[in-house]
């Protein structure tokens, strides 16, 4: 599933991270940089670690930039197949995610005006609500602080 308009706010990034499932099923991740086909709606990676020539996996790659203030902040992530041909990598989309849920904009709410962050958080606070109730209105689990505390203090040795 390709989608013209992400792809288009994706070529503003100079890099992003690409993260894929190794043979145990654990995830790992590499920098690197990307080219948007609209024509082959394929993306095409390039300055990947030479160890990773020819492995296929499910993958996908975050965008996430923002200024120095971190202010006009935006985020999208594509998620595929990685898939090789001959020496070049490439995914095949078949999702397109922004932090909002947005299918035409990788902008952030926070980054906006005033109004647009208490949208955000008036939405983030209705959402919160809404788990919890799904949740019967329970509460978080509470968190063993003591025993994880003292875990990380715990000699080596012993």
């Amino acid at each position: 599933m390709w989608n013209k308009t992400l792809a288009q706010c994706a070529r503003v990034y100079p890099t992003g991270v690409l993260t894929l499932i190794d043979d145990a099923g654990f995830p790992f991740s590499v920098r690197c940089e990307a080219s948007f086909d609209d024509t082959t709606e394929t993306i095409t990676l390039h300055e990947l670690p030479a160890n990773l020539a020819g492995y296929q996996s499910k993958a996908c790659m975050l965008f996430h930039r923002h200024k120095a203030d971190f202010s006009d902040q935006h985020e999208l992530m594509i998620k595929g197949e990685l898939t090789w041909e001959g020496k070049e990598a490439y995914i095949h989309p078949d999702g397109w995610l922004t932090g909002t849920g947005n299918s035409v904009d990788d902008r952030m709410p926070v980054s906006g005006s005033l109004l647009d962050r208490i949208r955000f958080m008036r939405t983030g606070r209705r959402r919160a609500g809404e788990y919890l109730q799904k949740r019967g209105g329970e509460p978080w689990p509470p968190r063993p602080w003591a025993k994880m505390l003292a875990y990380l203090e715990k000699d080596d040795k012993t």
